[in-house]
């Protein structure tokens, strides 16, 4: 568990990192000890730090293999097959989470944020392209995988991975939404033993939330809304049942023959630091 809070540390850390080189610039810039929110410009620096940032992690986990080279592969059973199944159970998924999410009718404190990051070029990378990878690196490959393989339970490491996962988003509506994808995630992450159907699904999923909001001209409207309460049920229960086909169809028919996970090598700055203390 020490390394999944580490990981989560320096999270946090290149987060408040960039927002406070962006934010520390622009008081420098303009003289001023006041970052107003209301600005383009500090949106757009807003912006710049959070896709930077974001990067910045990916890197970390990369260079200092927290996730190694076998993980970013399609060398698991079937691999073509269970893309195509992971497409259909991102697809079934979203059309009940969402409906099930209108009923919570839990807020959404980051709407206003979120409204003008669709109408951002940086904004829409940063969900689009940025969040699928780099969270699949972090959550699912540096800490998913180290519990898979230290803990003896693999549903805990899936379920504590999930709840990061759902936590770091800190909007009640997207941590409640977040924290059931982890589970799929997670499941298919553990079933695999590749990132690569996650990232995919991960990036249908957020692909399809901006492709909607602009469909829709901006209203982000909800499945009831759009479809009347009858229609919006019916699509639910169509997502329901793609989505326990596919979870069927991957563990029985494409894998069913669970890969062994087994303890890795540490990571190359553990294993530095590993070296500098039996030196001094």
């Amino acid at each position: 568990m020490g390394r999944v809070i580490k990981l989560f540390i320096y999270y946090l850390l290149y987060t408040f990192a960039f927002t406070g080189i962006f934010s520390g610039g622009y008081m420098i810039a303009n003289h001023t000890l006041e970052f107003p929110q209301s600005d383009a410009t500090v949106f757009q620096l807003t912006m710049w730090a959070q896709v930077l940032s974001t990067l910045a992690v990916g890197v970390h986990l990369l260079v200092w293999k927290y996730v190694k080279r076998d993980q970013l592969s399609l060398s698991f059973p079937n691999a073509g097959k269970v893309m195509l199944a992971s497409i259909i159970l991102i697809v079934g998924m979203g059309c009940w989470t969402n409906y099930l999410t209108e009923l919570t009718g839990l807020p959404d404190t980051m709407e206003e944020i979120f409204t003008k990051a669709m109408y951002n070029p940086l904004g829409v990378i940063s969900i689009v392209v940025m969040a699928p990878i780099v969270e699949e690196l972090l959550f699912r490959g540096g800490m998913q995988g180290h519990l898979l393989r230290k803990w003896k339970n693999p549903q805990w490491a899936i379920l504590v991975s999930a709840l990061i996962f759902g936590i770091v988003h800190g909007n009640p509506v997207q941590m409640f939404f977040a924290s059931i994808l982890g589970l799929v995630l997670g499941w298919v992450y553990y079933r695999t033993g590749s990132l690569l159907p996650c990232m995919l699904m991960h990036f249908i999923n957020n692909g399809t939330s901006v492709l909607l909001f602009h469909l829709s001209g901006g209203k982000d409207e909800t499945m009831t809304e759009a479809l009347g309460t009858t229609g919006a049920i019916c699509l639910a229960l169509v997502g329901v049942a793609l989505t326990v086909w596919s979870i069927w169809y991957i563990k029985t028919r494409l894998i069913p023959n669970q890969i062994a996970w087994k303890e890795t090598p540490a990571p190359a700055e553990e294993v530095i630091a590993s070296e500098s203390k039996e030196q001094a």
